[in-house]
């Protein structure tokens, strides 16, 4: 694919696009993104767009089906008696339904032979001890962003929250807009599709304001996350060579190298919408400083989290079945666990998706269900917790606990990345056993012949880049506007800022001679 850190993406591709956009009328701006982003798509994922093109079709005439049988009932409920209105409405919502259904699982659909195919052939010649030989099938870019996209669309559209678009084009730029197609962040149609219908006048200020965001998503990335790609590929790949320190080092950088490449792409998709006047979701939140795996989750990969919340979590949780099912439950115990317990069914198929829509691999289901136990785990034994820390008379407002929380849920989100990183099931395991064994610091050091491909210079950008991420997030958790405050400082300073900036991120970029080319993590999901 095109890279979003790539020359060819900034000089060629979104400089050209830019002042396409730039220059256009208002009304047809949004053609240029349409062709833009079809072009981008296009040679990124090296022609394979069919399921682009289906996907959107599918949406859009299933959103127009919705909205025609919404105006139908209205023109033919005139006249009619409440009875009869009522049952009226009870044959036109189940028609919705359907349309719905057959919708949600036609692009479902799409996502599931393409990506999970192979994965369900595993399983069944595991379970069954069959031989059936996997299927050839390229796995669309961006596939399980734009689905979700359309999912959620449809949904919107049933609900009523906003009309369906009548414009199939439409439909397709939001679904296959250039900067949210391979990484996200997942935009909702009402908070995004609208921006894109449309699209602000050019205003320097934005530009300006843009590519401040652009730079500090660079930083991240290409000096950081790609350094510590070079450690983290090296004793992953060869994880049975090492222990000890250099396992704990490899999880940690990991860590690292995760947040800051896909929070740095966001940066980087964000800061190129405001350039075009364009304002996606955030998709962080300083997740470090989270003090449990709920309030973790609130912060990382936000719009993920939140779609799960809207279309899975909520519909299970009002429908009929739960309802009745926490009714029930009010009856057989305390009130605390009478509300929990539906919870906690309903979370399952939350985590379930979260690892399921993560990768075709039970790896991955491993890795959504590991947060869900312990979230169960820690929602279950709150009663006790606090009983507890009353009678040891600690104080669970306190800043000293606050940061035992944070240490806490820090250790537990690496042990989940180990498991998120790790090949198989099997090696994360025993690259987890590893890290107790055999510590030795040497191995770490520069010039002891560990094959890591890092120097003395490499581990020095790597802290003084983790200590400069640290504050600026500090900073931002205490409320600090930076860029408004870089804002409104002079153009000459603010012009040297930027230069300095440009110039750290060419001088200590992981890139060139001696560093291998790093793909977008989340661009494979």
């Amino acid at each position: 694919m095109i890279s979003y850190t790539s020359f060819s993406f900034f000089i060629l591709y979104f400089r050209i696009t830019y002042l396409l956009y730039v220059i256009t009328p208002q009304k047809a701006k949004w053609c240029v993104l349409l062709a833009g982003s079809y072009v981008f798509y296009f040679f990124s994922s090296k022609g394979h767009i069919v399921s682009l093109i289906a996907a959107t079709l599918i949406v859009w005439a299933c959103g127009l089906w919705m909205e025609k049988l919404d105006k139908s009932f209205k023109s033919k409920r005139k006249g009619l008696e409440k009875p009869e209105r009522k049952k009226l409405k009870a044959q036109y919502s189940r028609y919705k339904s359907w349309v719905l259904a057959l919708g949600v699982v036609s692009t479902l659909a799409l996502l599931i032979v393409s990506k999970y195919t192979n994965f369900f052939i595993g399983t069944a010649n595991t379970l069954f001890s069959s031989h059936i030989g996997e299927v050839d099938i390229v796995q669309p870019l961006g596939i399980s962003f734009y689905t979700l996209m359309a999912v959620s669309y449809l949904a919107d559209v049933h609900a009523g929250k906003y009309a369906a678009q009548k414009n199939p084009l439409r439909v397709g730029l939001y679904l296959a807009f250039f900067l949210t197609i391979v990484e996200g962040p997942f935009a909702r149609y009402d908070q995004f599709g609208t921006q894109l219908q449309t699209c602000k006048r050019f205003d320097p200020s934005d530009f300006v304001y843009g590519a401040e965001r652009v730079m500090w998503g660079l930083f991240k990335k290409i000096v950081i996350a790609d350094r510590a790609a070079e450690f983290v590929d090296a004793v992953f790949d060869n994880s049975a060579d090492y222990s000890g320190v250099v396992v704990a080092a490899a999880i940690l950088f990991y860590t690292l190298q995760l947040y800051c490449e896909f929070s740095g792409v966001m940066d980087i998709m964000c800061g190129l919408g405001e350039a075009m006047g364009l304002k996606l979701p955030e998709n962080f939140a300083r997740p470090f400083f989270a003090r449990s795996i709920n309030e973790f989750w609130q912060r990382w990969h936000i719009t993920l989290g939140a779609w799960l919340r809207d279309y899975i979590f909520y519909p299970i949780s009002f429908s009929k079945t739960f309802m009745n099912a926490s009714k029930k439950a009010r009856a057989k115990f305390s009130p605390y666990y009478a509300n929990l317990i539906p919870t906690a069914v309903a979370l399952f198929f939350v985590w379930f998706g979260n690892g399921f829509w993560h990768g075709a691999g039970w790896k991955y289901i491993v890795y959504g269900l590991y947060y869900y136990v312990l979230m169960m785990v820690a929602m279950f034994m709150e009663p006790l917790f606090r009983k507890l820390c009353e009678k040891t008379k600690i104080d669970r407002t306190s800043k000293g606990f606050g940061y035992f929380q944070m240490l806490r849920t820090f250790v537990i989100v690496n042990i989940g990345m180990l498991i998120f990183r790790a090949d198989t099931l099997k090696q994360a395991a025993s690259m987890f056993v590893s890290v107790f064994a055999n510590p030795n610091l040497k191995a770490m050091l520069p010039g002891a012949h560990n094959g890591f491909g890092l120097d003395l210079n490499d581990y020095l950008i790597l802290v003084l880049g983790t200590v400069v991420l640290f504050v600026f997030g500090l900073a931002q958790e205490k409320g600090v506007d930076i860029r408004a405050r870089i804002a409104k400082l002079p153009f000459i300073v603010k012009f040297v800022m930027f230069m300095a900036a440009l110039f750290a991120i060419i001088i200590f970029g992981a890139y060139g001679e001696g560093y291998g080319k790093v793909d977008l993590i989340y661009a494979n999901f």
